[in-house]
């Protein structure tokens, strides 16, 4: 693991409520070291020899492994939506990747005048944390109405339903009512375009959307180690025995995560 600092993704929708900070999610690794006796290799796996069973270290140092957990989490699909590159996510956050980008999106909901609107778009499945853009939703919400309570969220979606969609929509109406709507692929919710200059998402029949913050979740895919290795086959997920997270191309390796489709598996 090359990060000394792990922060997890789940909670980082609290801190854009302000219900946690960035240092309420983050932790080391000095617990795994010296209560359970773990060794850490503060360095980042850089291939796999699937035949040799061994993983190659950025430094070129060679492990051997019995069986290989490999968690690499995701990629971001850079240019999927056309003009949203690694340049656009400074003013366009997608936050799907905790740290800096969950702290520039909250900057940015503080920032913005009440009455102004929170442009969402969510990608097609599978992704990761299928929830995760709906309870981020929620939770911008939750901020919005103690602070900014004249303002809105529009979300475009290129998918024609999301996961748990009555429980989020009903808690919506319950505690939110009239702040947020949810435009689904068949009312042109699908965005093909992103232009950070204007703040404008463009959608796929032309249509255009202005937010005072963005918040482009772009497509992914599995984390780049597991793609150059093969586990992912010609497509962007690693195919894995959902009994186990046993890869279906190499044995004695486990994709356990994002990087596998067990996320996708375990919410169906």
């Amino acid at each position: 693991e090359p990060n000394p600092t792990f922060i997890t993704c789940p909670f980082s929708n609290y801190v854009l409520a302000g219900f946690k900070k960035i240092g309420d999610i983050s932790h080391n690794y000095t617990a795994l070291r010296a209560k359970h006796g773990v060794t850490v290799i503060a360095n980042r796996a850089q291939s796999i020899d699937p035949e040799r069973r061994q993983v190659r270290l950025a430094t070129g140092q060679t492990l051997a492994y019995d069986r290989l957990i490999l968690s690499p989490g995701i990629d971001i699909k850079w240019g999927a939506i056309a003009g949203y590159d690694e340049a656009a996510s400074e003013s366009m956050p997608h936050a799907w990747r905790p740290g800096p980008q969950t702290l520039l999106l909250r900057r940015q909901l503080e920032a913005m005048a009440d009455g102004g609107v929170v442009l969402m778009s969510s990608p097609a499945n599978p992704f990761r944390c299928p929830p995760g853009p709906y309870e981020r939703v929620s939770m911008i919400a939750h901020y919005l109405k103690a602070a900014k309570p004249r303002s809105k969220i529009l979300i475009l979606d290129s998918k024609e339903a999301f996961s748990k969609q009555g429980l989020f929509q009903d808690g919506w109406t319950a505690n939110y009512p009239g702040m947020i709507e949810w435009v689904p692929l068949s009312k042109d919710g699908k965005v093909t375009q992103a232009i950070p200059r204007e703040m404008t998402l463009v959608t796929e029949f032309g249509q255009r959307h202005k937010g005072a913050v963005v918040n482009v979740i772009p497509a992914q895919q599995a984390g780049e180690i597991a793609r150059k290795s093969g586990l992912a086959g010609t497509g962007d997920w690693c195919d894995v025995d959902v009994t186990n997270f046993e890869s279906k191309v190499h044995k004695n390796i486990h994709v356990i995560g994002d990087s596998g489709s067990s996320g996708t598996a375990a919410n169906a």
